[in-house]
């Protein structure tokens, strides 16, 4: 007849607070990178910084500008966001000056600049989106399992 005792105590590696945040990190800057890379495959678009005429901001190549940023409290991540800048998205979407983000919308017929979409950053985060949501469950089921049930050895 098998054993079935109950234990107070749990046995092997519970994922942290700050080993969490890392792998969020390490996620993120992984995303990041697919998205760097997939901005490589542009033959049009700025080929080193350049001053904007209304604003006078500099605004660096795409792939030197994706940013990302980890909403946390306490090292346990809430939220993780990417910061494009504005010609990214019409890049991924080929939207402005007329070009619809929704097709059937209006379409100015002779634009400015005619552009195509790619997915260029959409597809790395679906890509590895479900490597975060089970780190994500690792690590609430763990702590579901020390503060209800027991303490790590």
């Amino acid at each position: 007849m098998p054993d079935h005792t109950v234990t107070t105590v749990i046995d092997g590696k519970i994922i942290t607070n700050e080993e969490f945040y890392k792998q969020a990190v390490r996620w993120a800057s992984m995303v990041r990178n697919t998205a760097k890379r997939n901005t490589l495959q542009f033959t049009k678009g700025k080929k080193r910084a350049s001053i904007t005429k209304k604003s006078g901001k500099v605004e660096r190549k795409l792939s030197a500008s994706i940013q990302y940023n980890i909403e946390h409290t306490g090292h346990i991540p809430e939220a993780v966001s990417f910061k494009i800048p504005i010609h990214g998205i019409w890049r991924e979407w080929a939207v402005g000056y007329g070009q619809p983000r929704v097709p059937g919308k209006y379409v100015n017929p002779h634009p400015r600049i005619r552009r195509s979409m790619a997915d260029w950053l959409d597809a790395p985060i679906d890509q590895h989106t479900e490597k975060l949501f089970n780190l994500a469950a690792e690590f609430w089921g763990d702590q579901f399992l020390v503060n209800f049930f027991g303490t790590k050895k």
